[in-house]
């Protein structure tokens, strides 16, 4: 048996970061909102863990990155699914909107998470 082949187009980039989301409905009409954490992203897309499922056609993803400034993403809803290991929904959405937004969300996520990360490896005499 051969290993698995990942078959995506851009590599995904282990990042949590909290993230507020509102959700609409298939006529664009606000449906629900609520609260939740990033899993992985890529240039196209992002996986977020939320306690509830989201239930609708396209999102708003919004974070604070370093300079305490909102940042936000929209996407639509690929694909969800229940992880009973976390008693969690993990969701995949795919972004849309210009490139520009897009990446301008991507940047501030990983660059938000490598701080915390840095911050979390230098031990507390260090500082």
């Amino acid at each position: 048996m051969t290993g698995f082949k990942d078959q995506r187009r851009y590599p995904r980039i282990e990042s949590e970061n909290s993230i507020v989301y509102v959700l609409y409905n298939e006529m664009r009409i606000k449906v629900d909102q609520g609260s939740g954490r990033t899993i992985n992203l890529s240039q196209t897309g992002i996986l977020l863990e939320t306690r509830k499922i989201l239930d609708g056609s396209y999102i708003l993803l919004i974070t604070i990155d370093l300079a305490g400034k909102k940042v936000k993403a929209k996407g639509k809803v690929v694909t969800s699914r229940y992880n009973e290991s976390t008693e969690c929904y993990l969701t995949g959405i795919e972004f849309i909107g210009p490139k520009d937004e897009q990446l301008e969300a991507i940047v501030a996520f990983v660059k938000a998470y490598q701080r915390r990360k840095h911050h979390a490896d230098v031990p507390n005499d260090a500082m």
